[in-house]
């Protein structure tokens, strides 16, 4: 008989990744959407995939792309002299920071997820516990807790007027902290710009959440993967423009975290960057470098791209406006086949509103019937109808129906998934009510 060797059960757990990798397994074997090859294929829009640049980055790195044998060997931990050298002069050109940062407040790893993951374990002793805002984005909960064994308490937004403002923020975060007061908060973790709403945290609530984090000896981490991901919304007046964290404060218990990965679509380089004031936490974060060394080949090419700072800025120029007039088409393609929707004016994405038409889903009477919540069918019910979106239950977002659908993959398919969201939907109305 064969003797079972199982793995660990804190490993075997991660195995159950529950109904959102359901659906996207789902997705995968559908036949994928393509213009010319496959124009009945799913058209996926639920990553925050952005292809927006694809031309211009195709000419940069063909001619970048160029490496000596030298860079086959191994090379800093966390990145050469020569990268953080350049990963300062970008923030100091592009983030605004209060103090300029030096080299001595940066470093590199493989990726955001495994600097959010080295700043659960530097900033949190086991049991210690981390507010976080929902909505947010899906797998943050397994960022923060793989290998961790940290308490995690999301502190929902979806009831306040407005989350991005300071006054009914921090009363939320208070009463958060009271209702669990033996559990002991070190760290606050937010994303800005948000996801998925696409929007800005204020300056003064930043200031705000920093001063508040002091006061209760907690560390503020905040998410800036978007910073340059920021367009002419059709509110603009209403919402709060991009304010880094960096040019707010230069507190020691506030970090910093940005990648290169959604700005410029080089997920495949996975370059990421903590700044930080805090010499202490910077140490001690370094020792898990040894876990996301980063290979010599992606600090040279990230060292040359971001060195280049007028040509770094000639990008954004192009791919602002782009991403503006993919938030338009979006947006007027969302109202055309009227879709409510919350407006953006920062990320890749666009949360709509779908709640009208959960009473279809109330029952299994649409789809296949194998997922637990009516919003869960609907978002089933819409990859079979060839569209494939974002939960806001996988956000953690408590009103039911809404959805997260990123416009920078491709315009085009863009504004055709929107169309047959429109032409579901429509069905359903032909159909008695669950």
């Amino acid at each position: 008989m064969a003797q079972d060797f199982p793995p660990s059960a804190r490993a075997s757990a991660t195995l159950n990744q529950g109904p959102a990798w359901d659906l996207m397994e789902k997705v995968k074997l559908r036949p994928k959407y393509d213009a010319e090859e496959r124009p009945e294929g799913v058209i996926n829009l639920s990553g925050a995939v952005n292809n927006l640049m694809q031309d211009w980055m195709s000419i940069y790195a063909r001619d970048k792309l160029q490496f000596e044998p030298k860079s086959l060997a191994y090379g800093p931990l966390s990145g050469s002299p020569g990268l953080l050298k350049a990963a300062a002069g970008f923030f100091n050109r592009f983030f605004n920071p209060l103090d300029p940062v030096s080299t001595d407040h940066v470093m590199a790893a493989n990726g955001v997820t495994s600097l959010i993951n080295m700043m659960a374990w530097t900033l949190c002793d086991e049991g210690d516990g981390i507010l976080y805002t929902t909505p947010n984005f899906y797998m943050l909960d397994l960022d923060l807790t793989m290998r961790n064994n940290v308490t995690l308490l999301p502190v929902s937004t979806t009831s306040l007027t407005n989350p991005f403002e300071s006054s009914e923020l921090v009363e939320t975060l208070d009463a958060a902290v009271r209702e669990h007061s033996k559990v002991k908060f070190r760290l606050l973790f937010m994303c800005n710009p948000s996801n998925p709403q696409g929007r800005c945290y204020s300056r003064s609530t930043l200031d705000t959440l920093a001063s508040w984090c002091a006061r209760r000896q907690m560390h503020l981490v905040v998410d800036e993967i978007y910073a340059m991901s920021t367009f002419q919304g059709e509110s603009e007046a209403e919402l709060s423009p991009f304010t880094s964290i960096l040019s707010v404060c230069s507190r020691p218990n506030v970090h910093c975290l940005y990648g290169l990965s959604k700005d410029f679509n080089m997920g495949g380089v996975r370059m990421a960057f903590l700044v930080s004031r805090n010499a202490q936490v910077l140490t001690t974060a370094s020792k898990l470098t040894w876990f996301t060394w980063l290979p010599v080949i992606t600090d040279t090419f990230a060292t040359s791209f971001l060195s280049q700072q007028d040509t770094v800025e000639e990008y954004l120029v192009t791919y602002r406006s782009r991403l503006s007039e993919a938030y338009s088409r979006a947006a007027t393609a969302l109202q055309k086949q009227r879709i409510p929707y919350e407006p953006a004016n920062a990320g890749l994405f666009i949360f709509i509103d779908l709640s009208a038409w959960l009473q279809y889903f109330v029952g299994s009477t649409q789809g296949t019937g194998t997922m637990s919540s009516s919003e869960l069918r609907l978002c089933e019910y819409l990859i079979d109808h060839g569209i494939f979106l974002n939960a806001g239950e996988f956000a953690g977002c408590e009103r039911p129906g809404h959805f997260r659908l990123v416009f920078t993959q491709d315009p085009k398919a863009t504004e055709l998934g929107i169309w047959r969201i429109r032409a579901a939907l429509d069905q359903l109305a032909e159909k008695p009510v669950a």
